[in-house]
Protein backbone atom coordinates (compact mmCIF):
# COMPACT_ATOMS: atom_id res chain seq x y z
CA UNK A 1 0.00 0.00 0.00
CA UNK A 2 0.36 3.50 0.30
CA UNK A 3 4.06 4.22 -1.02
CA UNK A 4 5.61 6.50 -3.58
CA UNK A 5 6.70 4.60 -7.33
CA UNK A 6 4.07 1.66 -6.49
CA UNK A 7 2.86 -0.25 -9.20
CA UNK A 8 0.58 1.43 -11.43
CA UNK A 9 1.66 4.98 -11.09
CA UNK A 10 5.41 5.35 -11.77
CA UNK A 11 5.40 6.79 -14.81
CA UNK A 12 2.46 9.55 -14.50
CA UNK A 13 4.45 13.16 -14.53
CA UNK A 14 2.85 16.03 -15.43
CA UNK A 15 3.45 19.70 -15.23
CA UNK A 16 2.63 21.72 -11.38
CA UNK A 17 -0.88 23.47 -12.11
CA UNK A 18 -1.14 27.12 -11.46
CA UNK A 19 -1.79 27.53 -8.04
CA UNK A 20 -0.47 24.44 -6.19
CA UNK A 21 1.81 25.29 -3.33
CA UNK A 22 5.36 24.67 -3.62
CA UNK A 23 7.55 25.55 -6.41
CA UNK A 24 8.47 22.90 -9.40
CA UNK A 25 11.99 22.77 -9.87
CA UNK A 26 13.09 23.78 -13.32
CA UNK A 27 13.00 21.87 -16.49
CA UNK A 28 10.93 18.95 -14.31
CA UNK A 29 7.51 17.48 -15.36
CA UNK A 30 7.21 15.56 -12.20
CA UNK A 31 3.37 16.37 -10.41
CA UNK A 32 5.18 16.40 -6.92
CA UNK A 33 6.12 19.94 -6.17
CA UNK A 34 9.84 20.73 -5.21
CA UNK A 35 10.89 21.09 -1.78
CA UNK A 36 13.29 24.05 -0.99
CA UNK A 37 16.65 23.81 -2.12
CA UNK A 38 18.87 23.22 0.75
CA UNK A 39 22.06 21.94 -1.22
CA UNK A 40 23.25 25.57 -1.28
CA UNK A 41 26.44 26.94 0.47
CA UNK A 42 26.27 29.72 3.19
CA UNK A 43 28.40 32.71 3.21
CA UNK A 44 32.04 31.78 3.45
CA UNK A 45 31.84 28.73 1.40
CA UNK A 46 30.43 26.62 4.69
CA UNK A 47 28.29 23.82 3.70
CA UNK A 48 24.63 23.74 5.67
CA UNK A 49 24.02 20.98 7.89
CA UNK A 50 21.99 17.91 5.99
CA UNK A 51 18.52 17.85 6.50
CA UNK A 52 16.78 14.59 8.54
CA UNK A 53 15.33 12.26 5.58
CA UNK A 54 11.25 11.60 6.45
CA UNK A 55 9.91 8.17 6.71
CA UNK A 56 7.01 7.16 4.68
CA UNK A 57 5.49 3.45 6.12
CA UNK A 58 2.43 1.90 4.49
CA UNK A 59 0.32 -0.53 6.04
CA UNK A 60 1.08 -4.12 5.34
CA UNK A 61 -2.25 -6.98 4.61
CA UNK A 62 -3.17 -8.90 7.50
CA UNK A 63 -4.09 -11.83 5.91
CA UNK A 64 -5.95 -13.14 8.48
CA UNK A 65 -3.22 -13.64 10.76
CA UNK A 66 -1.18 -11.72 12.99
CA UNK A 67 2.40 -10.96 11.54
CA UNK A 68 5.26 -11.58 13.56
CA UNK A 69 6.31 -8.38 15.62
CA UNK A 70 10.03 -8.96 15.13
CA UNK A 71 12.39 -5.96 16.46
CA UNK A 72 15.03 -6.66 13.80
CA UNK A 73 12.56 -5.44 10.95
CA UNK A 74 14.06 -2.01 9.77
CA UNK A 75 11.68 0.31 11.05
CA UNK A 76 11.62 4.03 11.74
CA UNK A 77 9.38 3.21 14.75
CA UNK A 78 8.75 0.96 17.71
CA UNK A 79 5.65 -1.56 16.53
CA UNK A 80 4.48 -1.19 20.13
CA UNK A 81 3.90 2.40 19.85
CA UNK A 82 2.62 2.54 16.31
CA UNK A 83 1.12 0.13 14.44
CA UNK A 84 -0.81 0.31 10.76
CA UNK A 85 -2.20 -2.58 8.70
CA UNK A 86 -4.99 -3.35 5.92
CA UNK A 87 -7.27 -5.61 4.60
CA UNK A 88 -8.74 -6.00 1.14
CA UNK A 89 -12.39 -6.25 1.02
CA UNK A 90 -14.42 -8.85 -0.76
CA UNK A 91 -17.32 -9.02 -3.07
CA UNK A 92 -20.24 -11.51 -3.88
CA UNK A 93 -19.16 -14.07 -6.59
CA UNK A 94 -22.07 -16.42 -8.57
CA UNK A 95 -21.42 -19.36 -6.67
CA UNK A 96 -23.92 -19.38 -3.57
CA UNK A 97 -23.03 -17.95 -0.29
CA UNK A 98 -19.68 -17.43 -2.47
CA UNK A 99 -17.15 -14.36 -2.70
CA UNK A 100 -13.86 -13.04 -4.30
CA UNK A 101 -11.23 -10.65 -3.55
CA UNK A 102 -11.53 -7.33 -4.67
CA UNK A 103 -8.49 -4.79 -5.04
CA UNK A 104 -7.48 -3.18 -2.04
CA UNK A 105 -8.55 0.66 -2.70
CA UNK A 106 -7.30 2.01 1.01
CA UNK A 107 -4.16 3.63 1.59
CA UNK A 108 -2.50 4.14 4.24
CA UNK A 109 0.45 5.81 5.75
CA UNK A 110 3.05 7.01 8.85
CA UNK A 111 5.48 9.38 8.45
CA UNK A 112 8.03 10.04 11.07
CA UNK A 113 10.41 11.31 11.81
CA UNK A 114 8.58 14.59 9.64
CA UNK A 115 9.65 17.51 8.27
CA UNK A 116 13.27 16.81 9.51
CA UNK A 117 12.71 16.05 13.01
CA UNK A 118 11.28 13.82 15.63
CA UNK A 119 8.27 15.90 17.30
CA UNK A 120 6.61 15.76 14.34
CA UNK A 121 4.69 13.22 12.62
CA UNK A 122 2.02 12.63 9.65
CA UNK A 123 -0.40 9.93 9.77
CA UNK A 124 -2.61 9.60 6.27
CA UNK A 125 -5.75 7.02 5.29
CA UNK A 126 -6.93 7.64 1.82
CA UNK A 127 -10.08 5.82 0.73
CA UNK A 128 -10.74 4.66 -2.47
CA UNK A 129 -13.80 4.46 -4.41
CA UNK A 130 -15.20 4.11 -8.16
CA UNK A 131 -13.58 2.20 -10.72
CA UNK A 132 -9.86 2.90 -10.19
CA UNK A 133 -9.83 4.61 -6.72
CA UNK A 134 -7.23 2.67 -5.98
CA UNK A 135 -4.97 4.82 -8.25
CA UNK A 136 -6.52 7.60 -6.88
CA UNK A 137 -5.47 6.64 -3.23
CA UNK A 138 -2.34 6.07 -4.17
CA UNK A 139 -1.69 8.93 -5.90
CA UNK A 140 -2.48 11.01 -2.83
CA UNK A 141 0.01 9.54 -0.50
CA UNK A 142 2.76 9.61 -3.27
CA UNK A 143 1.85 13.81 -3.29
CA UNK A 144 0.77 14.84 0.70
CA UNK A 145 4.42 14.36 2.34
CA UNK A 146 5.99 16.26 -0.18
CA UNK A 147 3.41 18.99 -0.77
CA UNK A 148 3.88 19.62 2.79
CA UNK A 149 7.33 19.54 3.10
CA UNK A 150 7.62 22.09 -0.08
CA UNK A 151 6.30 24.57 2.13
CA UNK A 152 7.08 23.99 5.23
CA UNK A 153 7.76 28.00 6.15
CA UNK A 154 3.56 27.88 5.76
CA UNK A 155 3.58 24.64 7.77
CA UNK A 156 5.64 26.06 10.62
CA UNK A 157 3.68 29.69 11.09
CA UNK A 158 0.16 28.62 9.84
CA UNK A 159 -0.23 24.65 9.44
CA UNK A 160 -4.25 24.36 9.25
CA UNK A 161 -3.62 26.82 5.75
CA UNK A 162 -0.73 24.78 4.75
CA UNK A 163 -2.77 21.23 5.30
CA UNK A 164 -5.69 22.81 3.87
CA UNK A 165 -3.59 24.23 0.79
CA UNK A 166 -2.42 20.80 0.23
CA UNK A 167 -5.54 18.60 -0.06
CA UNK A 168 -7.40 21.43 -2.10
CA UNK A 169 -4.46 21.78 -4.84
CA UNK A 170 -4.24 17.76 -4.60
CA UNK A 171 -7.26 17.48 -5.92
CA UNK A 172 -6.78 20.26 -8.53
CA UNK A 173 -3.98 18.33 -9.52
CA UNK A 174 -5.28 14.79 -9.63
CA UNK A 175 -8.51 16.45 -11.79
CA UNK A 176 -6.42 17.79 -14.47
CA UNK A 177 -3.68 14.75 -14.63
CA UNK A 178 -3.09 13.68 -17.95
CA UNK A 179 -3.13 10.10 -17.09
CA UNK A 180 -5.68 9.82 -14.52
CA UNK A 181 -7.71 13.16 -15.00
CA UNK A 182 -10.71 11.09 -16.97
CA UNK A 183 -10.56 8.41 -14.58
CA UNK A 184 -10.93 10.99 -12.34
CA UNK A 185 -14.36 12.54 -13.16
CA UNK A 186 -15.97 9.25 -11.85
CA UNK A 187 -13.52 8.31 -8.98
CA UNK A 188 -12.05 9.84 -5.85
CA UNK A 189 -10.76 8.85 -2.33
CA UNK A 190 -11.48 10.08 1.01
CA UNK A 191 -8.52 12.19 2.66
CA UNK A 192 -7.74 12.39 6.52
CA UNK A 193 -4.28 13.85 7.40
CA UNK A 194 -3.46 13.97 11.39
CA UNK A 195 -0.33 15.82 11.51
CA UNK A 196 1.60 15.65 15.07
CA UNK A 197 3.69 18.63 16.30
CA UNK A 198 4.53 18.68 19.70
CA UNK A 199 1.86 18.05 22.23
CA UNK A 200 -0.44 19.46 18.88
CA UNK A 201 -2.48 17.55 16.85
CA UNK A 202 -4.33 18.38 13.83
CA UNK A 203 -6.73 16.50 12.29
CA UNK A 204 -7.95 17.19 8.19
CA UNK A 205 -10.63 15.36 6.94
CA UNK A 206 -12.26 14.91 3.84
CA UNK A 207 -14.92 12.17 3.96
CA UNK A 208 -15.88 9.17 6.26
CA UNK A 209 -12.16 8.18 7.34
CA UNK A 210 -12.58 8.69 11.00
CA UNK A 211 -9.91 9.80 13.43
CA UNK A 212 -10.51 8.98 17.23
CA UNK A 213 -8.92 10.02 20.21
CA UNK A 214 -8.59 7.45 23.22
CA UNK A 215 -8.61 9.20 26.88
CA UNK A 216 -9.01 8.11 30.22
CA UNK A 217 -11.54 10.59 32.14
CA UNK A 218 -12.47 9.78 35.60
CA UNK A 219 -11.08 6.64 35.70
CA UNK A 220 -12.82 5.37 32.41
CA UNK A 221 -12.16 4.89 28.71
CA UNK A 222 -13.09 7.81 26.89
CA UNK A 223 -13.79 7.88 23.07
CA UNK A 224 -13.32 11.55 21.36
CA UNK A 225 -13.84 12.25 17.80
CA UNK A 226 -11.16 13.92 16.36
CA UNK A 227 -12.93 14.17 12.87
CA UNK A 228 -16.60 14.16 12.13
CA UNK A 229 -17.90 12.05 8.88
CA UNK A 230 -18.96 13.98 5.80
CA UNK A 231 -22.37 12.59 4.91
CA UNK A 232 -24.30 14.40 2.39
CA UNK A 233 -27.56 14.66 4.99
CA UNK A 234 -25.67 16.53 7.47
CA UNK A 235 -27.48 19.92 7.95
CA UNK A 236 -24.68 22.12 6.30
CA UNK A 237 -23.37 19.77 4.10
CA UNK A 238 -26.98 19.06 2.64
CA UNK A 239 -27.76 23.21 2.19
CA UNK A 240 -24.12 23.71 0.18
CA UNK A 241 -24.89 20.39 -2.38
CA UNK A 242 -28.64 21.42 -2.98
CA UNK A 243 -27.54 25.14 -3.36
CA UNK A 244 -24.74 23.91 -6.06
CA UNK A 245 -27.70 22.15 -7.98
CA UNK A 246 -27.12 18.27 -6.26
CA UNK A 247 -29.76 16.19 -4.62
CA UNK A 248 -29.27 14.81 -1.60
CA UNK A 249 -31.22 11.62 -0.16
CA UNK A 250 -31.76 10.58 3.03
CA UNK A 251 -29.86 7.68 4.76
CA UNK A 252 -32.02 4.17 5.31
CA UNK A 253 -32.71 1.69 8.56
CA UNK A 254 -29.29 1.23 10.51
CA UNK A 255 -27.81 3.66 7.62
CA UNK A 256 -28.20 1.82 4.61
CA UNK A 257 -28.43 2.63 2.14
CA UNK A 258 -25.98 5.35 3.40
CA UNK A 259 -27.20 9.28 2.16
CA UNK A 260 -26.09 10.13 -1.12
CA UNK A 261 -24.98 13.10 -3.59
CA UNK A 262 -26.99 12.39 -6.73
CA UNK A 263 -26.21 13.90 -10.12
CA UNK A 264 -28.04 13.81 -12.68
CA UNK A 265 -29.92 10.65 -11.72
CA UNK A 266 -27.41 8.30 -11.10
CA UNK A 267 -25.33 6.88 -7.69
CA UNK A 268 -23.63 9.65 -6.54
CA UNK A 269 -20.88 9.51 -3.80
CA UNK A 270 -21.75 8.46 -0.03
CA UNK A 271 -19.63 11.24 0.93
CA UNK A 272 -20.23 15.37 0.74
CA UNK A 273 -16.25 15.95 0.59
CA UNK A 274 -13.45 14.07 -1.41
CA UNK A 275 -10.56 14.25 -3.69
CA UNK A 276 -11.00 13.19 -7.29
CA UNK A 277 -14.63 12.26 -8.23
CA UNK A 278 -14.81 15.16 -11.11
CA UNK A 279 -18.70 14.77 -11.53
CA UNK A 280 -20.03 15.29 -8.27
CA UNK A 281 -17.70 18.89 -7.76
CA UNK A 282 -20.26 20.68 -9.79
CA UNK A 283 -22.81 19.82 -7.47
CA UNK A 284 -21.35 20.47 -4.52
CA UNK A 285 -19.08 18.29 -3.40
CA UNK A 286 -15.80 19.83 -2.40
CA UNK A 287 -12.24 18.44 -1.18
CA UNK A 288 -11.86 20.87 1.39
CA UNK A 289 -10.40 19.41 4.74
CA UNK A 290 -12.50 20.55 8.10
CA UNK A 291 -9.51 21.31 10.39
CA UNK A 292 -9.86 20.18 14.03
CA UNK A 293 -6.74 21.23 16.65
CA UNK A 294 -6.11 19.41 19.52
CA UNK A 295 -4.09 19.58 22.60
CA UNK A 296 -2.80 16.34 23.53
CA UNK A 297 -1.88 15.47 27.26
CA UNK A 298 -0.77 12.32 27.75
CA UNK A 299 -0.66 11.07 31.39
CA UNK A 300 2.66 12.01 33.53
CA UNK A 301 5.05 9.01 33.27
CA UNK A 302 4.70 6.39 35.41
CA UNK A 303 1.19 6.67 36.68
CA UNK A 304 -0.31 4.34 34.33
CA UNK A 305 -3.81 5.50 35.94
CA UNK A 306 -3.99 9.34 35.75
CA UNK A 307 -6.30 10.22 33.53
CA UNK A 308 -4.91 11.60 29.66
CA UNK A 309 -5.24 11.43 26.41
CA UNK A 310 -3.70 7.34 25.58
CA UNK A 311 -4.27 7.09 22.05
CA UNK A 312 -5.20 7.96 18.43
CA UNK A 313 -6.68 5.85 15.83
CA UNK A 314 -7.39 6.75 12.22
CA UNK A 315 -9.27 4.24 10.05
CA UNK A 316 -10.76 3.99 6.95
CA UNK A 317 -15.15 3.29 6.93
CA UNK A 318 -14.49 -0.37 6.59
CA UNK A 319 -13.31 -0.07 10.51
CA UNK A 320 -16.34 2.61 11.81
CA UNK A 321 -19.25 0.79 9.34
CA UNK A 322 -19.91 -1.50 12.06
CA UNK A 323 -17.53 -0.56 14.71
CA UNK A 324 -18.35 2.54 17.21
CA UNK A 325 -15.18 4.65 18.25
CA UNK A 326 -16.24 3.81 21.89
CA UNK A 327 -15.53 0.30 20.45
CA UNK A 328 -12.77 0.76 18.56
CA UNK A 329 -11.43 2.61 21.74
CA UNK A 330 -12.00 0.16 24.49
CA UNK A 331 -10.42 -2.47 21.83
CA UNK A 332 -7.15 -0.69 21.65
CA UNK A 333 -6.83 -0.14 25.21
CA UNK A 334 -6.81 -3.42 26.11
CA UNK A 335 -3.37 -4.26 24.34
CA UNK A 336 0.52 -2.92 25.49
CA UNK A 337 1.19 -3.00 21.68
CA UNK A 338 -0.25 -0.82 19.12
CA UNK A 339 0.39 -3.15 16.11
CA UNK A 340 -1.12 -6.05 17.94
CA UNK A 341 -4.20 -3.38 18.95
CA UNK A 342 -4.14 -2.47 14.95
CA UNK A 343 -4.59 -6.03 13.72
CA UNK A 344 -7.02 -7.12 16.13
CA UNK A 345 -9.64 -4.15 15.01
CA UNK A 346 -8.87 -4.88 11.37
CA UNK A 347 -10.10 -8.69 12.39
CA UNK A 348 -12.90 -7.74 14.39
CA UNK A 349 -14.04 -5.56 11.36
CA UNK A 350 -13.74 -8.90 8.93
CA UNK A 351 -15.96 -10.33 11.45
CA UNK A 352 -18.94 -7.73 11.60
CA UNK A 353 -18.44 -7.45 8.01
CA UNK A 354 -19.26 -11.29 7.75
CA UNK A 355 -22.20 -11.19 10.44
CA UNK A 356 -24.05 -8.41 8.59
CA UNK A 357 -23.15 -8.94 4.82
CA UNK A 358 -22.24 -12.26 4.72
CA UNK A 359 -20.21 -12.34 0.81
CA UNK A 360 -19.22 -8.59 1.11
CA UNK A 361 -16.47 -6.53 2.66
CA UNK A 362 -15.25 -3.08 2.28
CA UNK A 363 -11.63 -2.39 2.24
CA UNK A 364 -10.15 -2.22 5.97
CA UNK A 365 -7.36 0.11 6.65
CA UNK A 366 -6.49 1.39 10.68
CA UNK A 367 -3.36 3.00 12.18
CA UNK A 368 -2.94 3.11 15.88
CA UNK A 369 -0.71 4.97 17.96
CA UNK A 370 0.02 4.69 21.71
CA UNK A 371 1.03 8.82 23.60
CA UNK A 372 3.53 9.85 23.66
CA UNK A 373 5.39 8.95 20.94
CA UNK A 374 6.74 11.96 19.30
CA UNK A 375 10.69 12.25 20.62
CA UNK A 376 12.33 15.39 21.38
CA UNK A 377 15.88 15.20 20.78
CA UNK A 378 18.62 16.55 18.48
CA UNK A 379 17.92 15.78 14.73
CA UNK A 380 21.22 13.43 13.38
CA UNK A 381 22.56 14.29 9.85
CA UNK A 382 22.31 11.88 7.10
CA UNK A 383 23.86 11.67 3.98
CA UNK A 384 22.57 13.05 1.03
CA UNK A 385 20.70 10.40 -1.24
CA UNK A 386 17.80 7.89 -0.78
CA UNK A 387 17.92 4.51 1.32
CA UNK A 388 15.50 1.95 1.10
CA UNK A 389 14.42 0.04 3.90
CA UNK A 390 12.80 -3.49 4.63
CA UNK A 391 8.37 -3.94 5.19
CA UNK A 392 7.74 -1.02 2.73
CA UNK A 393 9.08 1.74 4.38
CA UNK A 394 11.03 4.62 1.79
CA UNK A 395 13.46 7.03 3.49
CA UNK A 396 12.37 10.32 1.49
CA UNK A 397 14.95 13.27 1.16
CA UNK A 398 13.17 16.14 0.74
CA UNK A 399 15.18 18.70 -1.02
CA UNK A 400 14.61 15.94 -4.35
CA UNK A 401 11.70 15.05 -6.05
CA UNK A 402 12.42 11.13 -5.99
CA UNK A 403 11.26 8.65 -3.53
CA UNK A 404 12.41 5.11 -3.71
CA UNK A 405 10.19 2.53 -1.97
CA UNK A 406 10.54 -1.70 -0.94
CA UNK A 407 6.90 -2.68 -2.02
CA UNK A 408 6.48 -5.63 0.01
CA UNK A 409 2.43 -5.99 0.25
CA UNK A 410 1.12 -8.82 -2.06
CA UNK A 411 -0.31 -8.00 -5.76
CA UNK A 412 -3.81 -6.81 -5.42
CA UNK A 413 -6.18 -9.42 -6.43
CA UNK A 414 -8.14 -9.33 -9.52
CA UNK A 415 -11.51 -7.14 -9.52
CA UNK A 416 -14.54 -9.45 -10.02
CA UNK A 417 -16.48 -8.74 -13.00
CA UNK A 418 -20.05 -8.39 -13.50
CA UNK A 419 -20.98 -11.84 -14.66
CA UNK A 420 -19.24 -13.32 -11.33
CA UNK A 421 -21.27 -10.87 -9.34
CA UNK A 422 -24.69 -11.57 -10.40
CA UNK A 423 -27.39 -9.71 -8.79
CA UNK A 424 -25.62 -9.45 -5.47
CA UNK A 425 -23.17 -7.41 -7.01
CA UNK A 426 -25.90 -4.88 -8.48
CA UNK A 427 -27.66 -4.78 -5.37
CA UNK A 428 -24.60 -3.81 -3.38
CA UNK A 429 -23.93 -1.29 -6.46
CA UNK A 430 -26.99 0.38 -5.21
CA UNK A 431 -26.40 0.03 -1.29
CA UNK A 432 -22.72 0.95 -1.46
CA UNK A 433 -20.47 1.68 -4.29
CA UNK A 434 -20.09 5.61 -5.66
CA UNK A 435 -20.21 6.38 -9.59
CA UNK A 436 -20.40 2.56 -10.81
CA UNK A 437 -19.67 2.06 -14.45
CA UNK A 438 -22.87 2.33 -15.70
CA UNK A 439 -25.92 4.00 -14.31
CA UNK A 440 -27.68 2.32 -12.01
CA UNK A 441 -31.14 4.47 -10.98
CA UNK A 442 -33.40 4.61 -7.78
CA UNK A 443 -36.39 2.27 -7.87
CA UNK A 444 -39.68 3.71 -7.92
Amino acid sequence: MGCTNSKGSTDEKDTEPTGSPGPTSAGSSSDTPAAPNTASTASGGASPPVRRRSVVHKAAEVNGKERKHSQAENLPYDKKKIGVCTQHGIAPARTAGGSKPKINQDRGIVCWPFNGTHDQALFCVFDGHGMGGERMSEWCTQQITQRLEADRDTLKTDPNKCISNAVIAMDKALLSHPQLGDQAAGAGTTSNVLYFRNNTLRTACSGDSRAVLGKRKDGKIVAYDLSHDHKPDLPLERKRIEKAGGTVSAAGPRGLPPSRVWVNGRVGLAMSRSIGDGEAKGHGVIPDPEIQVDTLTPPPPGDSQADGDLFTIVASDGIWEFISSQQACDVVFKHESATAACEELVQLAQRRWQEEEGSYRDDITCIVAYLPFLEDRADESYDEGIEKTTDGAAFIDVTINEVSTTDTTPAAPERPSADDNGEKAESFAKRRLSLPDGPIHLEA
